[in-house]
């Protein structure tokens, strides 16, 4: 009977368990169990394998690469560039360790839905125990404001009602009962059932243990998060394949070079130092560092629209995301009960309505602070909305008796003494309230049906004149008078249907997956105006993460919102995740990538136009360096192929690519967005670059190679050794013009919003290069020499030429008209609202304002 709890008699589990309904567990027994089964808690994942992290950022081919010419440098006697490219090393890869360090703590705060202490009967005896020492078999009590300390199977039950919404994503409190449900019940229907991890918002029980710490519902959500690993983001499978495709071009164009020097018969140090310029050449050394950098901008950026980034990958992968796989419950809606509509009996106004309903509660509502249960709760707040005051009630009605709710009576009374006399106020489950009236209100029946069939929670309330020496017993619930009925709901925030709005006429599928109960769900999602296909109800944790899953296998990038502990494997998944910060579980948001301040699903629609510009100019500047690169290794290819030696000395490559490059390309990171950033597709696609963006690559490469081996050429035939100087200098002043020319593939450079921090970077870089070749000592160890009048002149004249020829490209295109722009997206249908009832001219709705609770 333990494999199916739910569905047994207690006696059944009782005999099963060899325990005692009454007694418990004998403390000798119990400590047996917590040997053989093991404290009540998660397994404990061992720290992360520090020294497997820190041997992982040296797999990355261009890691390699620099490796070996940071090492071919020092035995070379190039002792300043092998440190250079060391240093380098290091820091790239300290940041990806302690990213990849991080990431790995996300499963451990799933110990966090545990409870740490728990009252239990052991020899006929209650006690409260650490939670860890619950073992099965034990006889559990619970009371209101209890958080359950393991799964187990209710044997007595006095009006128990349990907020479950973060294991099961179920909205609203759910009541419980000790009679069996059928074997094949779904999770968040097992009635009969406490979870781990659970809240009592209601009532007071008691159950008797099954399952304990990884056995647990909770800890086979831990099992599959532990499982559940996300993939690499796609801009980290585009950089690895762009890595390896230098790394092969690099390798190839070095040993061919080498071998020409040897064949040519130079010297086995000449070949090696031409050969580990080359590779400098080849690689982008700042790359990495510079992505980050960039990254961690969006982050500062993100962080100031309410989304706190915890793995910097997470930016650009949000920016590519094709589909949203959002939970309901506190991301779509506020997770708090709220009356959604409401309609009163003939004669009765709703102030009537709200005053009773309000009075038939028993949460505490002293000023405006209300404690209590949450549809308590949220009745109350209604009636405060309404303008009735709790003051003014105490001192009108006072109490003297409560008939208090229970699962079989399905009402509750409170009654107060009033004007020398008493009278009952009554709310509970329409038709058990309608049973004790002495006419039938169909009405008010008909439209509490239509509203439970909307997914909405229907409460009647009714009252009675009592005479002022009434008893307080049972035997006084008759002949009531129906007031109306009230219904509630978790509203949906008033953000989410526009940001879902937003969301798809950005291209991106929006599908809703909650726990909750199809009904709730399909009413949310019609009010987003999403089709039922986009709706997965009563999901599991399995549930969705098979779904994460068989969407990345279509080819999706998907980000999964989420707040529960039942969100965290499929946040962990997801190739983003997004966790909600203020009302989420520790667990959501260890599992996520991102974390959002407000809870509000506008921002994450938010963030992904902040991760889509940093993806924009993540390509830009990364298409500044590889034509950079490019025309480097093309320069060093021209110049040793017919023999003039090296261009350029591996101090003054590292130069280029570290600083007058590094600088720039780190300021296109803050490049503002464009106006298509939000009104094209999400971009698809394993390259980093199209067709278009790798031949305009090329030949903007061909162009920089070109103009600096002529510069190159033009120094050689000068007196006083210039020619590594001016391939230098023309060199860095054609990455800074061109840099200008990289920020779009159509407007003019001119015609850009401006950006300051281009521009300093840009001066710096200038001055830099300036004070290489000028200042005096500087020469030496820099390999450079003072330039002229005429030499500088010459040097300005060819570093203008790449922005030129790529202006008039960009100016040819334009004059064709926009051919190669993207097709308008259509705009996503205004979403529906929420669905009247038939008797929606004699019922009220309105969105109540909040109440500082």
């Amino acid at each position: 009977m333990t494999d199916r709890p739910h569905a047994a008699a207690p006696a059944e589990l009782e005999a099963a368990l060899e325990s005692d309904l009454v007694h418990g567990l004998t403390a000798s027994e119990a400590e047996r169990r917590l040997q053989l089964y093991g404290p009540n808690a998660p397994e404990r994942r061992r720290r992360p394998p520090y020294l497997r992290l820190a041997l992982n950022q040296l797999v990355d081919p261009l890691v390699l690469l620099l490796v070996a010419a940071s090492i071919v440098s020092v035995a070379i006697g190039d002792t300043v560039e092998g440190i250079a490219i060391a240093a380098i090393l290091v820091v790239n890869g300290a940041l990806g360790f302690w990213q990849e360090a991080g990431a790995e703590r996300a499963i451990l705060a799933l110990s966090q839905a545990f409870t740490k202490t728990a009252l239990v009967v052991r020899d006929g005896v209650a006690a409260e125990l650490p939670g860890d020492l619950v073992v099965p078999g034990d006889l559990l009590i619970v009371r209101e404001g209890d958080r359950v300390a393991a799964d187990a199977r209710l044997v007595e039950a006095s009006a128990v009602e349990v907020d479950e919404s973060a294991l099961t994503g179920e909205s609203l409190p759910v009541e419980k009962q000790v009679e069996a449900v059928g074997a094949s019940t779904p999770l968040a229907e097992r009635a009969s059932m406490l979870f781990a991890g659970t809240a009592v918002t209601r009532g007071r029980g008691r159950a008797l243990v099954y399952a304990t710490g990884s056995r647990t519902e909770m800890g086979s959500i831990e099992v599959l998060a532990a499982r559940a690993k996300a993939p690499p983001t796609p801009l980290t499978r585009r950089l690895g394949r762009l890595a390896r495709q230098m790394v092969a071009l690099g390798v190839a164009i070095t040993i061919v070079l080498g071998a020409l020097i040897l064949l040519r018969g130079g010297a086995w140090d000449e070949a090696f130092l031409t050969s580990v310029a080359v590779a400098v050449a080849a690689v982008p050394e700042g790359l990495a560092a510079i992505v980050t950098a960039a990254l961690a901008f969006g982050a500062r950026a993100m962080a100031r629209r309410g989304a706190l980034v915890r793995r910097l990958a997470a930016i650009e992968t949000l920016g590519e995301t094709t589909v949203i796989c959002t939970d309901k419950t506190g991301t779509l809606t506020e997770n708090e009960i709220r009356v959604a509509a409401l309609r009163t009996a003939d004669g009765v106004e709703e102030r009537a309505l709200l005053e009773a309903a309000a009075l038939a509660c028993g949460a505490d509502w002293t000023g405006d602070h209300v404690v209590g249960d949450p549809i308590e709760k949220g009745l109350v707040l209604a009636a405060m909305e309404r303008g009735i005051s709790p003051k003014e009630l105490s001192g009108r009605y006072e109490p003297v008796g409560e008939l208090p709710f229970s699962s079989e009576r399905k009402l509750m009374s409170r009654i107060y003494a009033l004007d020398g006399g008493r009278r009952l106020f009554m709310k509970g489950a329409p038709e058990t309230v309608a049973a004790l009236a002495p006419r039938r209100p169909a009405e008010l029946l008909a439209a509490a049906s239509s509203w439970a069939a909307e997914g909405l929670r229907v409460l009647a309330v009714a009252t009675r004149a009592l005479g002022p020496e009434a008893e307080t017993g049972a035997d006084v619930e008759h002949d009531v008078v129906p007031l109306g009925v009230i219904a509630l709901h978790d509203p949906l925030r008033a953000s989410a249907a526009p940001a879902v709005e937003d969301a798809r006429a950005a291209g991106i599928e929006v599908r809703m997956v909650t726990g909750d109960h199809p009904a709730t769900a399909q009413t949310i999602g019609h009010a987003l105006g999403l089709e039922p296909e986009a709706i997965l109800a009563r999901a599991a944790p399995a549930d969705k993460l098979a779904l994460v899953e068989e969407l990345q296998g279509l080819g999706e990038v998907v980000a999964v919102t989420g707040d529960g502990v039942n969100d965290a494997p499929a946040l962990r998944r997801a190739d983003v995740g997004v966790a909600m910060g203020r009302g989420g579980t520790e667990a959501a948001r260890e599992a996520a990538g991102i974390v959002l301040t407000d809870d509000d699903f506008a921002t994450i629609v938010a963030a992904v136009a902040e991760g889509r510009r940093i993806g924009d100019n993540i390509r830009k500047f990364v298409a500044f360096l590889l034509s950079a690169n490019f025309g480097e290794v093309l320069v060093f290819a021209l110049a040793i192929g017919v023999g003039l030696g090296a261009p350029l000395a591996v101090i003054q490559i590292l130069i280029v690519n570290l600083l007058t490059d590094g600088l720039p390309a780190l300021a296109l990171a803050r490049d503002p967005a464009g106006p298509e950033t939000m009104r094209s597709p999400p971009r698809r696609g394993r390259e980093l670059f199209d067709r278009r963006g790798w031949w305009t690559l090329f030949w903007v490469g061909i162009l920089v190679g070109a103009v600096t081996f002529a510069a190159f050429a033009i120094g050689r035939a000068m007196e006083g050794d210039l020619e590594q100087t001016m391939a230098f200098a023309t060199l860095a002043f054609a990455e800074l013009a061109l840099v200008y020319g990289m920020r779009s593939n159509s407007a003019a450079a001119w015609q850009a919003p401006r950006n300051s921090w281009l521009d300093a970077s840009v001066l710096s870089s200038a001055a830099l290069v300036v004070a290489v070749v000028y200042v005096p000592g500087a020469g030496s160890a820099f390999a450079a020499t003072p330039l002229g009048v005429g030499p500088a002149a010459v040097v300005l004249a060819l570093a203008l030429v790449p922005l030129v020829a790529i202006e008039l490209l960009k100016a040819y295109r334009r004059s064709r008209g926009p051919t190669g722009s993207a097709p308008p997206q259509p705009v996503a249908p205004a979403p529906a609202r929420l669905p009247s009832s038939p008797s929606a001219s004699a019922a009220s709705r309105w969105t109540p304002r909040r109440v500082s609770e």
